[in-house]
């Protein structure tokens, strides 16, 4: 085989190793699970939803603070308090009076968020310039954890545009993609190599299934937090969730698939715009 093809195959081989955290009967309740999921993220925003799950697991955050600084405004559940505050050897009363304030917002969907104060430059408190980046990177607020590619304007975005979106002040999301078309530009010319990547995930296998399954699943942790997808993998009859190393190397071919079809999209409607505009 050739080298591309021998990448695409040892991804894809990792699937296999999903079943590992199956039950001995197989899975359970899936049908019921599935439409929670549906009532959580509607269908409606996919391939985005699961696409944009698939980038977060191979990004790799930089820490250079831009999103620190530059974020409006960072809601915060009451979970991110208790966590934040047990990082901080603060109380979770304590914490909330001295980094949060009431949400700008209010209704059923807000309920008990509140907004992290920000500082007198407009920037995170919890932005460190001597790192730099998050100082509580490892119990950041959930909000944070989802961006870019998994807050809710991301996915609003992509279902109106019908496009992955880029982020291209971003040093991670650069890094990513270059990595992605570097990939790419690897098999453009064997075709049997680009004729397995476009057929992987498209697959009735119970492997791309689970597969499929378990990266929505992934997706509901980063959106929600694990205290709402944890009771989905239960119901499911999982031994656990699935780390994000397991997942990881075939959701870089799911990606790399969906932005590959995303460009070739993006390159006919400009086509169509300059033939349009020429007659």
């Amino acid at each position: 085989m050739s080298p591309p093809r021998d990448e695409i195959s040892r991804r894809l081989a990792t699937l296999d190793a999903l079943n590992r955290l199956l039950p001995p009967g197989g899975l359970c309740q899936v049908d019921r699970v599935e439409e929670e999921m549906e009532v959580m993220i509607s269908r409606d925003y996919e391939p985005y939803f699961c696409g944009n799950a698939a980038l977060h697991l191979c990004f790799s955050c930089r820490r250079c603070g831009r999103c620190c600084k530059d974020s409006e405004d960072v809601a915060v559940s009451m979970e991110d308090c208790r966590k934040l505050a047990r990082h901080l050897s603060l109380s979770a009363k304590k914490f909330i009076l001295l980094y949060t304030r009431p949400h700008t917002l209010k209704g059923r969907d807000v309920g008990t968020a509140r907004l992290i104060k920000k500082s007198p430059d407009g920037s995170c408190p919890f932005h460190d310039p001597a790192i730099p980046g998050c100082a509580v990177h490892q119990v950041k607020p959930q909000v944070c954890t989802a961006a870019f590619y998994l807050s809710k304007m991301n996915l609003l975005m992509c279902r109106e545009n019908g496009s992955f979106s880029a982020f291209p002040h971003c040093p991670g999301d650069i890094e990513l993609r270059a990595g992605m078309e570097e990939f790419w530009t690897g098999i453009d010319d064997h075709p049997p190599s680009r004729e397995l990547l476009h057929q992987a995930f498209r697959s009735p296998s119970p492997q791309v299934r689970l597969f499929l399954l378990l990266l929505r699943l992934k997706g509901m942790e980063i959106y929600f937090g694990r205290e709402k997808a944890l009771p989905l993998a239960r119901r499911l009859g999982l031994k656990r969730m699935p780390e994000d190393h397991e997942l990881r190397p075939a959701a870089f071919l799911y990606a790399a698939s969906l932005l590959e079809v995303n460009r070739e999209k993006e390159a006919s409607r400009r086509q169509n715009s300059f033939e349009n505009t020429a007659i």
